[in-house]
C-alpha cells in the first residue's frame, strides 16, 4: 500500500488528506505545513507524522507526496522531491514562472520520475463525456469553445498577490480543458482584463474580470470569460460548437432554496459550490495517479508535467496580451 504525505494543508491540502485516509489503497504517511496548529491537529486525527518542513516529511520516506502548499513554493517544494526521487502530484503551477517549470519538468523526465500536474476538472464526468463526444466526431469539427468561470467571491488580494492571478490561477483550469477536449494546440490569443470587483487588485497590477480570445492551430477558436464576482453562486459553464451539432455543459444545482415575501413564494435550487460540484473529480484523480504509481503505466486522463505546463504557457500568454495591448504568441 503507497505510503502518501501532503504538502499544504489549505482548503485543497485538506481535500486530498480526507481522500488519502478514505481511498482504501493507500496510507497517509506525513503531512507538512508551516501552520504547526493545523499540522498538530489533523495528525491528532489521522495519525500522520506531523512535520513543518518538506524536507522532514521527505526524510519520513514516502512513496510519493501530494503538493498543495501556497502557488509561491511550489517550485521551491516540487524541486526538493526531484533531488529525493520522490514522485508526486502538484496542483498548478508547478513552479511561479514558466523557465523554472521547464527546468523542474526537464530535471524529472531525466530521473523518469512519476510525476503529474493537478487539474482535476479533467475527472468531471460531464467534462469527460464532453470530451469523449468531440473527440468520437458526434458533433464534426470542433469551431468554437466557450467557457465561463465566475466565483462567488474574489480571492483575498494578498493571495492573488502570489497565486498567478485570475490569467492563471483561475484560467489554468480552462485553457487545460480547451487543449483536451479539442484535442488541438493553442497558437495565438488576445486578452483584455480590468478591475471590477476590488479596486485592490490594480494596485498590484491584476484583473479581477477578463476575457481570453485564443485561436487554435487548424483555426477553431477559443474564448474564456472570467470574473471573480458571481453574485448568484459559483458559475462554470462549457460549450463546443461543432460543424454538426452542439455540446453544452452547465453548473449543477443543488439543494432547494424557498423564497417568501409578503404573499408571495417561490422556490427554486441553488448553484454547486466548487467543493461540491469537483468532490467526486479529486477522488478520481487521487485513484489515477495511485494508479500511475503502482503500474508504471500513464493514465488518459492524468495530466502530465507538460499539460500542466502549457496551461502555464497560456496564462503567461495571456498576461502579455493584456500589458501590450497586443495579440500574443503561444510558446508551445
Amino acid at each position: 500500500m503507497p505510503r502518501i504525505g501532503v504538502i499544504g494543508l489549505g482548503a485543497v491540502g485538506k481535500i486530498h488528506v480526507a481522500n488519502v485516509i478514505a481511498h482504501g489503497e493507500a496510507e497517509l504517511s506525513a503531512i507538512c505545513d508551516s501552520r504547526r496548529e493545523a499540522v498538530k491537529a489533523i495528525s491528532e486525527k489521522t495519525g500522520a507524522r506531523p512535520t513543518s518542513h518538506v524536507a522532514e516529511l521527505l526524510d519520513a520516506r514516502p512513496d510519493a507526496v501530494i503538493i498543495s502548499s501556497s502557488t509561491s513554493c511550489h517550485g521551491e517544494v516540487v524541486g526538493e522531491c526531484v533531488k529525493a526521487g520522490v514522485p508526486f502530484l502538484c496542483e498548478k503551477p508547478l513552479a511561479q514562472d514558466v523557465r523554472t517549470a521547464e527546468d523542474i519538468a526537464a530535471a524529472v523526465k531525466a530521473n523518469g520520475l512519476v510525476a503529474a500536474t493537478a487539474l482535476n476538472r479533467r475527472f468531471h464526468p460531464q467534462y469527460s463525456a464532453m470530451r469523449d463526444a468531440a473527440l468520437a466526431g458526434e458533433i464534426g469539427q470542433c469551431e468554437l469553445l466557450c467557457f465561463t468561470s465566475r466565483s462567488t467571491a474574489p480571492p483575498t488580494v494578498e493571495f492573488s498577490r502570489t497565486s498567478g492571478g485570475l490569467f492563471a490561477e483561475k484560467g489554468s483550469h480552462f485553457y487545460d480543458l480547451a487543449r483536451w477536449i479539442s484535442g488541438e494546440e493553442p497558437e495565438e490569443l488576445t486578452a483584455m482584463g480590468a478591475v471590477l470587483v476590488d479596486p485592490g487588485f490594480k494596485d498590484i497590477g491584476e484583473s479581477d474580470t477578463a476575457i481570453v480570445s485564443m485561436r487554435m492551430r487548424n483555426g477553431a477558436l477559443c474564448r474564456f470569460d472570467f470574473s471573480w464576482r458571481a453574485a448568484y453562486g459559483q458559475d462554470e459553464r462549457i460549450e463546443i460548437h461543432g460543424s454538426h451539432g452542439l455540446l453544452t455543459s452547465y453548473q449543477d444545482p443543488v439543494g432547494t432554496i424557498v423564497h417568501a415575501l409578503g404573499r408571495s413564494v417561490r422556490t427554486g435550487t441553488r448553484l454547486a459550490t466548487w467543493q461540491e460540484r469537483f468532490a467526486e473529480s479529486y477522488k478520481a484523480e487521487l485513484d489515477a495517479f495511485l494508479s500511475v504509481l503502482v503500474s508504471g503505466r500513464e493514465h488518459s486522463v492524468l495530466a502530465t508535467l507538460n499539460d500542466g505546463l502549457m496551461a502555464q504557457r497560456i496564462g503567461e500568454a495571456a498576461r502579455t496580451s493584456v500589458s501590450n495591448r497586443a495579440p500574443s504568441k503561444i510558446n508551445s
